[in-house]
């Protein structure tokens, strides 16, 4: 795990953004089957300005976590939809895995299908890698994988099953929308391959702490798991 501290938000999305796409550019000159997973809110900042010259159909895009909504100003993969980066990975003949709800879908069969097609996927590219970028929440949270350090049992059993990819559920009063589903924990483990984190604000200082110290629960911060993780480089504003 790597921070690379930057002087402001704006450096730091820009160091993000530049990263991400030397890392689009080596693997596009490696013709590598590459799944790229992005996390919703700010870090979809680092995808600006990148366009369809390192992209391409060895790639498909989707993203890590997803809300369960029909609505699109609240849904994940709706937003990406509408992003400049989305048109021109569009444009470079890249794959998508949506997860829009579609009609009837419940949130367990969604959850349900979207675990299909990311074992789809490893199957059909077995040399592929999967890149994911993610944030983390002033609460410790990341990947849309919420605290519940009043019940370590229940973070265990919704996001620590070893042979589940996605969990879907109810986070209750937790956010203002507690209905997701979320690649687990590990999932995020062993089949993540590199992580580009943007997390900017002083109030995310307290939970950035928490991530970077020696001891710490997963139930209390979610986000400790970028320290299981292969290759991650953290971008900051956050001293």
């Amino acid at each position: 795990m790597e921070f690379i501290h930057c002087k402001n938000k704006e450096e730091a999305r820009k160091r993000a953004s530049d990263a991400l796409e030397g890392f689009l550019v080596e693997i596009k000159k490696e013709s590598q089957p590459l799944l790229l997973l992005l996390s919703g809110g700010s870090a979809f900042g680092i995808l600006d300005g990148i366009g369809r010259d390192v992209l391409g159909e060895h790639v498909t895009v989707s993203v890590l976590d997803e809300r369960y909504s029909e609505d699109a100003k609240i849904h994940n993969f709706a937003q990406l939809f509408y992003t400049p980066f989305f048109t021109e990975a569009l444009a470079s003949g890249a794959n998508y895995i949506d997860t829009r709800v579609q009609r009837d879908e419940s949130l367990q069969k969604l959850g349900f299908r979207f675990e299909s097609a990311l074992k789809d996927w490893q199957r059909d590219h077995k040399k592929g890698i999967v890149c994911a970028t993610m944030g983390i929440g002033e609460d410790g949270h990341t990947a849309g994988i919420m605290p519940f350090p009043e019940n370590p049992d229940l973070f265990g059993q919704l996001f620590e099953q070893e042979l589940t990819w996605v969990t879907a559920y109810d986070a209750g009063d937790k956010t203002p929308y507690p209905l997701r589903i979320t690649a687990t924990l590990p999932f995020l483990r062993s089949h993540v391959d590199c992580v580009f984190a943007y997390v900017v604000g002083e109030q995310k200082k307290k939970a950035l702490r928490d991530v970077d110290v020696a001891e710490g629960s997963l139930a209390k911060t979610p986000a400790r798991i970028l320290r299981e993780m292969k290759n991650v480089q953290i971008f900051t504003d956050i001293s």
